[in-house]
């Protein structure tokens, strides 16, 4: 799973930022600091390439509402939901964005629950990453990514900056001082709170639970929950365009990972295969084509197709492509052995021989048994965390060979 460079803005372009390095797959922090202003976001611009860019903006700027509707959401309220506002808000409507998020219910009548930002800080801030060459993939309210408890009913809450982030429910956030805290508790009803760091600054009457076992930077605690929060301010018109997006990246590296993967595959199984005379054109013409997907624009020499390949992966590799070929054949004869066994990323580290393969199982024993099969080959086989994905279940499993 990509690394994640996490961003929290402050009020003005002139306020410090926050930034954080996570990555989920080790689950560790890779770095953390700040930066001391806008102007500054240039020292971040190498750290954000190949990693997931998420923006987080302080709560106070972004406004969570629960709208009641007249009927089941659709495109048509969708449109005139400005217009279900104007009496709601201080300020024009035109000069606020609106971002939809789930539908949901107000006692079982439709609903939406809606975020609204100023159009302009919004837009300002967006502009600022742009410039600095920060493509940035997701937008968030900080406190928004508080984790979920077991009492539904707690506050959860965290110090950030001198300030307490909190979040009760799954659609009401604040950002709250701490001269301001008894005020607040008392307009949402004097809840008990379960906080995320040590909490000196709550008034006595307040029940507290210490979440100690969660305890983190508070940006490391909201990367953790980036997976489980779907919203996302980048919509609309600030949607990231598809031709830049993120993720197209990374599944452009995967895929000519696995066309160069399946190139190898048939490659060796044509030298198994070579006196057999009625089955070998067959073969070649497989490898031709293969090749042509892989590497388009590409001349074919079919008599010299095997030295084409070493050659294209040598340029790949930035050297001997031997290592990587020798893992992918082991590799890709899992596939036949072991049913409903999916390979969705790879990534090869030339100088330590490894190569890094994201996964999708049928269940936990498909990644077992994987493991068992690559062992029995002699290889070295280290598993990583393997996560329910839906009917399936997805994980990483590194695979080195001889350094």
């Amino acid at each position: 799973m990509t690394e994640i460079l996490l961003i929290r803005t402050g009020h003005t372009l002139t306020d410090s930022l926050n930034w954080l390095i996570y990555s989920p797959t080790e689950e560790e922090i890779i770095a953390s600091g700040d930066i001391a202003n806008a102007a500054h976001l240039g020292e971040l611009t190498e750290k954000a390439q190949s990693r997931e860019v998420a923006v987080l903006l302080p709560s106070d700027q972004v406004q969570l509402k629960t709208v009641a509707l007249p009927t089941k959401w659709s495109r048509k309220l969708e449109q005139a939901l400005p217009y279900m506002l104007e009496e709601e808000i201080a300020c024009d409507v035109d000069d606020l964005f609106i971002a939809i998020a789930e539908p949901t219910t107000i006692e079982e009548k439709h609903a939406i629950n809606i975020a609204m930002t100023d159009r302009e800080w919004f837009e300002q801030w967006l502009a600022q990453f742009s410039e600095h060459a920060i493509e940035v993939f997701k937008v968030l309210p900080d406190a928004l990514l508080l984790p979920r408890v077991e009492d539904h009913t707690q506050l959860r809450a965290v110090e950030l900056n001198g300030q307490w982030l909190c979040k009760l429910g799954d659609w009401h956030i604040a950002a709250v001082e701490k001269s301001w805290l008894h005020g607040y508790l008392t307009a949402i009803g004097n809840p008990s709170v379960a906080h995320f760091s040590p909490a000196t600054d709550f008034p006595d009457t307040v029940t507290l639970t210490a979440k100690t076992e969660q305890y983190d930077l508070p940006l490391a605690l909201f990367a953790k929950q980036l997976p489980e929060v779907s919203f996302n301010l980048r919509q609309g018109i600030y949607q990231l365009k598809k031709k830049s997006a993120i993720w197209w990246g990374y599944w452009k590296k995967a895929a000519i990972a696995a066309g160069i993967a399946l190139v190898c595959s048939v490659g060796v199984k044509s030298l198994e295969l070579y006196k057999l005379n009625s089955q070998l054109e067959a073969t070649k013409a497989e490898v031709v084509s293969n090749y042509q997907r892989a590497f388009p624009n590409k001349k074919v020499r079919p008599q010299l197709i095997r030295s084409q390949i070493r050659n294209e992966l040598a340029l790949i590799e930035g050297g001997n492509s031997a290592g990587f070929l020798d893992l992918t054949n082991d590799l890709v004869a899992i596939f036949a052995e072991v049913k409903d066994f999916t390979p969705e990323t790879l990534r090869y580290d030339h100088g330590r021989n490894e190569l890094r393969i994201r996964a999708r199982g049928k269940d936990f024993q498909s990644f077992g048994k994987v493991k068992a099969i690559l062992e029995q080959r002699g290889l070295t086989v280290d598993q990583g965390s393997l996560n329910n994905d839906g009917d399936y279940v997805v994980g990483e499993i590194k695979l080195r060979g001889a350094a």
